[in-house]
């Protein structure tokens, strides 16, 4: 299977099936998606969020989102992703949350902030360049004008990259069969743009649009990947001089207007919205041939309405209906339509914060299905002990995608989900030291995954979506403590152990059992930074098709041990330059089974604002 060819439509200002972890940072900051509105993060009931910062992502110099999404305690995710701009700041809240955010939602919601415009205007210019002959500029504008601000920014990147298929693994063949480069290219502009209509309402808009092409790699029936395989007779071979041409372009738009209005002396906080999605994806063989192509859209209106009843009560109640339709090479147009209906109350007495909420579901093809959710939390102020936990149900229809792509199975029913957890933050020294604990639960019934071993007719290698029928697991512990040692020095450290298990008794593939994490955060001279992070993945099940050279099955990926570095200098007020080594000590380890991962890699930067 080349994985690089179904990457979806992950992060655009939306939710996803994502698992998240204790929070980065400890922040007396604002967030929206644990609650649907605006509240502090001392008063979002028991959910568990990560937030992470623009400066978070500046200090790292990190170039995806994907990269930063993988610093998140027991998040891993493998794909390219696409670049950082024009961000604000990352959300991610735990479990299943789709008594707010519906289908999408049965794990977690990962929700990307736009930055907004400022009073003052601003802009800046950079350029970066590094290994695998890799070059970024990017630049971008904000500021004000009357009643309006806006945010704009522009980026493209382009690198000559690695072969996917590896060759550093000894154990496929190699012969000139892992020996092209699989580079990958993208074009990104994102804008935001907020006008005052009054002293009460205000409209805002926000577009992304991404233009992307990544080349591939071919698998092999044998179980592995390579540059190019064919069939001699009924025999399939490496065939490494012909031609390689194998890639994917995809096309990505998305567009939301909002009308925000607080009404009635801000006791009710309305709140109508209009999102629009589009993604067309087409792929050719190594030949140049048409392979596959995917066209999806979606359209979605909602209202919400969030009520003051009294200083320590407020209710959320919402409507909203959304229609997604594709249309592809394997199969006719196809669309699907959803109504649904939300509540929530929040509830805060003394150190007492219960957020609850219930939801209706109704799909055109699947039924109508009722989930609810409910988070409780106390917090102790005199001693810094805040006790959390949550429980909730969610819903999950397949997607277009799922059902008809090329890799499509229309035979898919929507699963189900339970998600439990229940931890204890303590903040001691004057909130110098943080730490916490985390224990959870996720519980799937017949859940929607890649099947490896399924054979698609017309397809050139095996794998697509399936279901696996009965009830899949996964528990675990999350422990995280961060220390400002002084103002200058941050230290923190978290570890992850998650047990999964498919209805057959087999662990989830690709999920390690354990994951460490060390960071050290260092200001020196008032004008530099450095950020050292070290990361330990334990072994990880593989899928069963994958097989080596020999004809013979590889049940586990390696462990690994990868360690970044990065750090920036101010020159000036509006001059800053910065470097970074990505996997320092060139660890040679795979994410999936004969697919490389880069090496040891050197990038460099400058950046001016004005």
């Amino acid at each position: 299977m080349n994985r690089w060819m179904w990457v979806g439509l992950l992060l655009l200002c939306c939710s996803g099936q994502l698992r998240a972890a204790e929070q980065i940072e400890q922040m007396d900051d604002v967030v929206v998606t644990a609650t649907r509105t605006s509240s502090d993060l001392a008063h979002i009931g028991g959910a568990t969020v990560t937030v992470i910062t623009a400066a978070d992502i500046e200090a790292r110099h990190l170039t995806s989102v994907v990269d930063v999404l993988n610093t998140v305690p027991g998040l891993q995710i493998s794909s390219i992703g696409g670049p950082l701009d024009n961000i604000e700041h990352i959300e991610v809240v735990r479990g299943a949350m789709s008594v707010l955010y519906g289908s999408n939602a049965t794990a977690g919601v990962i929700n990307i902030i736009t930055k907004s415009g400022s009073a003052t205007a601003t802009g800046y210019v950079g350029s970066e360049f590094g290994s695998y002959n890799t070059c970024k500029c990017y630049g971008g504008i904000s500021g004000s004008v009357g009643v309006s601000d806006f945010s704009l920014s522009l980026s493209h990147l382009n690198s000559d990259g690695y072969s996917l298929a590896n060759a550093d693994n000894n154990d496929i063949p190699h012969a000139g069969n892992t020996s092209e480069d699989d580079g990958w290219h993208n074009t990104t502009f994102s804008g935001k743009v907020t006008v005052d209509v009054c002293s009460t309402t205000s409209v805002t808009a926000i577009v992304r649009y991404v233009d992307a092409d990544m080349d591939g790699d071919d698998w092999s029936w044998g179980g592995y990947a390579g540059d190019r395989f064919g069939f001699v007779g009924w025999e399939q071979l490496p065939i490494p001089d012909g031609l390689k041409k194998q890639s994917t372009e995809t096309e990505k738009l998305f567009g939301r207007v909002n009308l925000h209005s607080q009404l009635f002396d801000d006791r009710l906080i309305s709140n109508l919205d209009y999102k629009y999605a589009r993604q067309e994806r087409d792929s050719v063989d190594n030949d140049g041939d048409d392979l596959s192509d995917f066209l999806g859209k979606s359209d979605e209106w909602s209202w919400q309405g969030t009520f003051k009843v009294s200083p320590i009560d407020s209710v959320t109640a919402g409507i909203g209906y959304l229609k997604e339709s594709s249309d592809t090479s394997s199969t006719a147009y196809q669309d699907m339509e959803t109504v649904s209906y939300w509540m929530q109350n929040q509830l805060i007495i003394g150190g007492l914060d219960v957020v609850a909420g219930v939801r209706f579901d109704d799909h055109d093809r699947f039924g109508g299905k009722t989930t609810w959710r409910v988070a409780p939390a106390y917090h102790f102020v005199t001693t810094g002990t805040t006790l959390r936990s949550s429980y909730a149900t969610g819903f999950r229809s397949p997607s277009l995608f799922e059902l008809y792509s090329v890799y499509g199975n229309k035979d898919l029913d929507p699963e189900k989900n339970k998600s439990f957890d229940v931890g204890i933050d303590q903040s001691l020294f004057s909130e110098k030291l943080n730490i916490g604990v985390t224990y959870f639960w996720m519980k799937f019934q017949d859940r929607i995954a890649w099947d490896s071993t399924r054979i698609i007719p017309g397809n050139a290698w095996p794998g697509g979506y399936g279901q696996f029928d009965g009830e899949s697991d996964m528990q675990g512990v999350e422990l995280f403590a961060k220390w400002q040692i002084v103002e200058a020095l941050l230290l923190s450290t978290d570890y992850t152990y998650t047990d999964t298990q498919d209805p057959d008794g087999a662990r989830m593939v690709r999920r390690p059992l354990n994951k460490v994490h060390v960071g050290v955060s260092y200001a020196f001279n008032t004008a530099g930074h450095i950020v050292l992070d070290g990361y330990w993945y334990d072994e990880r099940d593989t899928t069963v098709s994958a097989t080596n050279a020999h004809g013979d099955a590889v049940t586990e990926l390696d462990d690994y041990f990868l360690v970044n570095l990065a750090a920036n200098y101010d020159v000036t007020d509006m001059l800053r330059i910065y470097a970074r080594v990505d996997n320092l000590f060139d660890e040679h380890y795979e994410e999936a089974w004969s697919y490389a991962t880069p090496g040891q890699s050197f990038y460099v930067g400058a950046k001016l604002t004005f």
